[in-house]
């Protein structure tokens, strides 16, 4: 199927060909007959199960308008997002880029999103049938990071099966600065003392850079081992 719709697909630049596949998601053009479960593909996140290991990562579903559709094509999760207080245009147009010989893509879109408002709304009026995870982030103008994260925090913490903390985006200026020892530190531990205060034991993900060195890899570890997010 993808054969015969990719000449068409490619016609369009790759940010209308992603709008236009939400579309169809989200208006029923795509098939919704669920893919039949198999017992090889069922395992176990965060200690629920789930039908398959494969789901869509936040970066597709960005308000949170498909992740229904999306569980309905046979994904076992769907995180939406990345998600932040105040909605935001993301980085100027054009800002994904198709790599055609290496079947990619380079996204720069920048947490484009409509707000943490609009978007919990959103998913209050139309619970979620699949596992659930929400991304949230701060918004690119805050003069406080941390305290953008605990706003979305404080807004989806009773929406998701888990949330992730993203600290990878490169195209929000200095938020991979999260990557380091006391920043990270401070972060976990103040979205630590925010899950006392609403008492509440949803699982925490923390989004990295997926090139990062080993060293800072063991050192992201300790602060999560070190029981921040218990």
């Amino acid at each position: 199927m993808f054969n015969k719709l990719r000449p068409l697909i490619f016609k369009f630049s790759p940010e209308v060909a992603h709008s236009l596949a939400i579309k169809a998601l989200k208006f029923n053009y795509i098939s919704s007959n669920k893919p039949k479960e198999s017992s090889y593909l069922l395992t176990t996140l965060f200690g629920k199960k789930i039908i398959s290991p494969i789901g869509v990562a936040a970066g597709f579903d960005k308000n949170a308008e498909v992740y229904n559709p999306l569980h309905n094509l046979g994904f076992g999760f769907v995180e939406v997002g990345t998600i932040t207080p105040k909605s935001q245009f993301g980085n100027p147009k054009p800002r994904v880029f198709r790599l055609e010989e290496d079947e990619a893509l380079i996204n720069r879109l920048g947490f484009n999103n409509s707000g943490a408002d609009d978007i919990s709304l959103r998913i209050k009026k139309q619970s979620p049938n699949c596992f659930f995870g929400i991304n949230i982030g701060p918004n690119k103008d805050t003069e406080n990071r941390i305290n953008d994260y605990l706003l979305c925090f404080k807004k989806f913490y009773n929406l998701g099966d888990y949330i992730t903390i993203n600290i990878s985006s490169p195209n929000t200026e200095n938020l991979r600065s999260f990557h380091n020892q006391n920043e990270l530190g401070e972060l976990l531990e103040n979205i630590q003392n925010e899950k006392k205060k609403l008492e509440t034991k949803i699982p925490i993900a923390v989004k990295i850079s997926p090139d990062l060195e080993n060293s800072k890899i063991e050192i992201i570890a300790e602060i999560i081992l070190r029981g921040l997010l218990i």
